[in-house]
C-alpha cells in the first residue's frame, strides 16, 4: 500500500494520504494479531525481505505529513555557511538566503542536540540541499537499530512487530525525522548495559542526549545498576558534542520546554494536569516534575536498562503537552520483546493524530487538540483495561 504515495503524480491529497497511512496500519496491527495466533510461523527470509522493501518504497515518499526535513535541511545549510544555527531563527535577514516555504517556526531558535546540528551539517554539504540526502541520516540510524532487534530478539517472528511497523518505516523513511538517531543510540546504550558493557553504554548515552536530551534521564538508573565507575563518560560525551556549537541558548531552551507544557498538540493526561494547575506554566512545571520523578522512580525500582527506558519514555508521553505521532517510535522497538498490545496500538492509532493536516491545508488552521485523538486514546485505554483485567484472572487461583 505505501506504493500508492506515490501514484499521484507528486500532488498531495491529505485526505487520501493519512486515510492510507491510517488503513496501512490498522492492516499492520492485524497481521500482528494474526501471527501471534499462530504463534510464529513465518520464516526470516520472508520477514526480512519484506520489511527491506517496505522501507525502499517509502524512501521515495515525499515529506506530506511532516515539514521536519525542511527544517533540518535549513539548519545544516546555515552550519555550513560558517554559522551557529543556535544564533538564528529562520525569519532573521542574516539567514534569509536559505530559508524555504516549508521551514516551519521561522520566529524560533533550533532546539535539536548538538550532535543532530552536525549531522545535519555534514548531510547538507553532502547533498548540497537535496531532501533524499537530508533523510539518509535517519535511514542508516533505523537501519542499525532494525538489525540490533533482530539480533537481540529470541523469537525472530517477534521482530515483526519493528520490522514491519508502518509508522517507523513512514516516519523514518519517508519522514527523514531524525529521532531514528536519537532511538538507535538509546536502545544500543540499554543493550550494553544490559550486557554489563559500561563504557560504550555511558558513551551512546551521551551521544542519545546529545541529541534530543531525554534520553540523560537514564543516567542515574545505568549508574545504580553498576556501571558508576564509567558514569563520567556520558557528560564528557555530551559535552564534547556541544562543543563545537556553543553559545548562549537559553532561548532556544525556554521554547524547548514548551514540547513539555507550552503548547498542546495530541495530549490526554495533560489535559488533566491543566484544569488541576490552573495555567500553562503551572501544568508545565508539574509535567516536568512528573517526568522527573519517572526517571527517580526508574533510578530506584528498575530491575534492568530496558525497564528504566520503558518507564522514563512512558511517561513523558503521557504528562507531556505533545505527542506527535513519530514520538511513539520512541518506545515501539522495544516491543518486540513481548508484544504489549495496549503499546502496538497506540503505535498502529498514532497516524489518526495527522487529521489536523486536513484544516492546515485548506485554512491554515492547527487544530493540536481536535477530539479525533480520543479515537487513539480510547482504544489503546479499553486495551490497557483488558490486559489488566486478564493478568489478574490469571493471578486469581479462584478464576
Amino acid at each position: 500500500m505505501l506504493l500508492a504515495f506515490e501514484r499521484s503524480g507528486g500532488v498531495h491529497d491529505p485526505q487520501r494520504d493519512v486515510a492510507l497511512f491510517c488503513v496501512t496500519s490498522v492492516l499492520y496491527l492485524a497481521g500482528l494479531a494474526f501471527v501471534c495466533r499462530l504463534d510464529g510461523g513465518i520464516r526470516t527470509y520472508f520477514l526480512v525481505g519484506w520489511a527491506l522493501v517496505f522501507r525502499l518504497t517509502a524512501f521515495w515518499i515525499p515529506p506530506v505529513f511532516s515539514d521536519d526535513v525542511y527544517r533540518y535541511r535549513w539548519e545544516g545549510q546555515v552550519a555550513a555557511a560558517g554559522l551557529n544555527p543556535y544564533d538564528y531563527r529562520p525569519a532573521d535577514a542574516a539567514v534569509a538566503g536559505f530559508l524555504n516555504e516549508r521551514v516551519d517556526g521561522k520566529d524560533f531558535k533550533p532546539v535539536y542536540g548538538p550532535l543532530l546540528q552536525t549531522l545535519q551539517w555534514v548531510l547538507a554539504v553532502l547533498g548540497g540541499g537535496s531532501l533524499r540526502v537530508m533523510k539518509l541520516g535517519a535511514c542508516v540510524a533505523e537501519l542499525a537499530l532494525s538489525w540490533l532487534l533482530f539480533q537481540w530478539v529470541t523469537d525472530k517472528w517477534r521482530w515483526l512487530a519493528w520490522g514491519w511497523c508502518p509508522l517507523g518505516i513512514v516516519e523514518f523513511w519517508g519522514m527523514g525525522h531524525h529521532d531514528a538517531v536519537m532511538v538507535a543510540l538509546a536502545v544500543g546504550a540499554v543493550w550494553f548495559a544490559e550486557r554489563r558493557g559500561w563504557p560504550w553504554a555511558f558513551v551512546l548515552l551521551g551521544l542519545a542526549g546529545a541529541t534530543k536530551y531525554w534520553p540523560l534521564l537514564l543516567w542515574p538508573t545505568f549508574v545504580r545498576l553498576g556501571g558508576w565507575r564509567w558514569a563520567w563518560l556520558a557528560p564528557v560525551v555530551f559535552g564534547v558534542c556541544w562543543w563545537p556549537w556553543w553559545t548562549d541558548v537559553t532561548e532556544n531552551a525556554r521554547f524547548l520546554g514548551g514540547f513539555v507544557g507550552g503548547w498542546r498538540n495530541n495530549d490526554a493526561v495533560f489535559g488533566a494536569i491543566l484544569a488541576m494547575a490552573g495555567s500553562l506554566d503551572a501544568a508545565k512545571r508539574v509535567a516536568m516534575g512528573l517526568i522527573v520523578l519517572g526517571s527517580v522512580g526508574a533510578a530506584i525500582w528498575a530491575r534492568s536498562a530496558r525497564e528504566a527506558y520503558w518507564a522514563v519514555a512512558l511517561t513523558i508521553l503521557i504528562v507531556s503537552a505533545n505527542v506527535h505521532p513519530w514520538y511513539l517510535t520512541w518506545i515501539l522497538p522495544l516491543a518486540v520483546f513481548h508484544w504489549p498490545w495496549p503499546v502496538l496500538i497506540w503505535g498502529a492509532l498514532a497516524p489518526v493524530h495527522y487529521v489536523v493536516l486536513l484544516r492546515w491545508q485548506s485554512e491554515h488552521v492547527w487544530e493540536g487538540l481536535s477530539n479525533w485523538r480520543w479515537a487513539v486514546y480510547l482504544p489503546v485505554i479499553g486495551a490497557l483495561m483488558v490486559q489488566l483485567v486478564r493478568r489478574k484472572r490469571v493471578g486469581n487461583p479462584r478464576s
